[in-house]
């Protein structure tokens, strides 16, 4: 009788403890985080590197999407963002084959969707915020533009011009993995609305290509306009 009449009152306790911890969650998290969202726009610095292409390919490309901004107090919390990422490079190449001069110009565009969730830290008393953190980025898009140019009188390519343009696919793209560090600054329209801006340096690890070592580093700056929830 005595080993029955303990059980009850053991399982008992666990479940007044599970459902005061439930209490606090429903209670106390949702003070104490706070949820903003709205658009963000930026252009991302991009430096092309890798055997693959000639030399290195640097250009601006446009980044468009929106942002999440979940404070778990005033100094910590996370930014998460999903974007397109337009990873534009652009160079120019020059040489002799067989003793005929050439110059090309390429353009190239490697596009993500990228999925960003940052870790957060904002100085005390301070519109200034520090963020680092992982970075997804799945293929949307690869192509190349190339137009050469002979530059040695009597000579053309089979066309029969001495300019052409070639434009072509960049095919097995890899998806895109980075890490991410930078700093941002807010600033505060009215109690709900408010603009972040923020610089981020993105050292990726992945190549763009299965088996090259084609890769794209990049530096980042976006601006969003977000409205706070609740408050």
């Amino acid at each position: 009788m005595s080993m029955k009449s303990q059980r009850p009152r053991v399982g008992g306790k666990k479940v007044s403890l599970l459902l005061l911890y439930l209490d606090v969650l429903t209670q106390v998290s949702p003070a104490q985080t706070e949820i903003s969202f709205g658009p963000a726009v930026g252009m991302s610095f991009n430096q092309h590197k890798g055997s693959n292409i000639p030399s290195n390919a640097n250009a601006v490309g446009l980044i468009i999407g929106g942002q999440f901004d979940i404070a778990f107090s005033k100094s910590v919390g996370l930014l998460a963002t999903i974007a397109y990422d337009n990873k534009v490079g652009k160079y120019t190449d020059a040489g002799t084959i067989g003793g005929i001069d050439y110059s090309t110009n390429a353009s190239i565009t490697i596009a993500y969707c990228t999925v960003e969730p940052l870790f957060q830290y904002t100085l005390p008393n301070r519109p200034v915020y520090f963020v680092t953190g992982p970075s997804l980025g799945i293929p949307v898009q690869g192509k190349t533009q190339t137009t050469s140019e002979i530059l040695t009188p009597g000579y053309s390519f089979p066309n029969g011009y001495a300019l052409q343009t070639l434009n072509t696919t960049v095919d097995n793209m890899k998806a895109r993995f980075e890490w991410k560090i930078g700093a941002g600054y807010c600033w505060h329209v009215d109690k709900k609305t408010f603009l972040n801006v923020h610089a981020i340096y993105s050292r990726v690890f992945t190549d763009v290509v299965d088996k090259s070592d084609w890769r794209v580093n990049a530096i980042t700056l976006v601006g969003s306009f977000e409205f706070t929830l609740g408050r």
